[in-house]
C-alpha cells in the first residue's frame, strides 16, 4: 500500500477504522452488483439470500436479507458512522443511528427491488385470468359468437377492452354487467350476463 494511505490509517481512531473499513468492504461489494447486473444479471446472485422469515417475498422469491439488501445495510451503516465519528458523536448515539440508517436503507433497497420484480412480473396480460371476473359491455356483443363486441374488464389490476363474444341468442347492450365464462385464442372473451 501507499506511504499515504498508510498514513492516513494509522491516523485514524480505532472506531473509525471499524466503520471506514465496513463502509469501504460495502462500496467494493456495491460496485461488484454492479459489475455483475451489467454483464451477466443479478438474479441468480440476489436468490441466494438468505430466508428473511416474515419478511420474505413469496412473489417475488427474494427476500429482504437479500445481497443487495444486507450491502445496502453495511453501506448505510458503515458510511453513517464515518460521519458521525467525525461530528463528534459518542460512540453508543453513532452506533444507535448508524444501525437505523443501515436498516432504512435495507428496507428501502428490498421494496423497490419487490416493486421492481412485480413490474416485470405484470408486463404481459395474461387474458385467461379475466375468466370469472365481472365486466361491463362496451360495445354490443352481437348473438351467436358473431364478432364485433368489447368489454370492459379488469384484468392483473389494469382495466382493459378485450374483444367479447357470447353464447346467447339475444344481444347484450352496451352497460351491461357480464362474467366472463371463457377465453378463446389469446385475448378473446366469452361472456354472459349476469343473472
Amino acid at each position: 500500500m501507499p506511504d499515504f494511505i498508510d498514513n492516513w490509517w494509522d491516523a485514524l481512531n480505532f472506531n473509525l477504522q471499524v466503520f471506514y473499513g465496513i463502509a469501504i468492504v460495502a462500496l467494493v461489494a456495491l460496485m461488484l452488483q454492479l459489475v455483475l447486473t451489467l454483464f451477466m444479471g443479478m438474479d441468480d446472485v440476489d436468490a441466494g439470500g438468505m430466508d428473511g422469515g416474515d419478511f420474505h417475498d413469496h412473489d417475488s422469491g427474494m427476500s429482504i436479507f437479500s445481497i443487495r439488501g444486507v450491502t445496502a445495510f453495511f453501506s448505510g451503516f458503515g458510511w453513517t458512522g464515518v460521519i458521525l465519528t467525525k461530528r463528534g458523536f459518542g460512540l453508543p448515539m453513532t452506533l444507535v443511528l448508524s444501525l437505523l440508517v443501515g436498516g432504512v436503507l435495507m428496507v428501502a433497497i428490498y421494496l423497490m427491488m419487490r416493486s421492481f420484480m412485480r413490474l416485470q412480473s405484470s408486463g404481459t396480460l395474461d387474458y385467461g385470468n379475466a375468466v370469472g371476473v365481472m365486466g361491463t359491455i362496451y360495445v354490443t356483443v352481437p348473438p351467436v359468437q358473431r364478432a364485433g363486441g368489447q368489454v370492459e374488464i379488469m384484468i392483473q389490476g389494469r382495466l382493459v377492452t378485450a374483444e367479447a363474444l357470447q353464447k346467447g341468442t339475444e344481444p347484450i347492450q352496451p352497460g351491461t354487467k357480464v362474467t366472463v365464462v371463457e377465453r378463446i385464442g389469446s385475448s378473446t372473451l366469452i361472456v354472459e350476463p349476469l343473472t
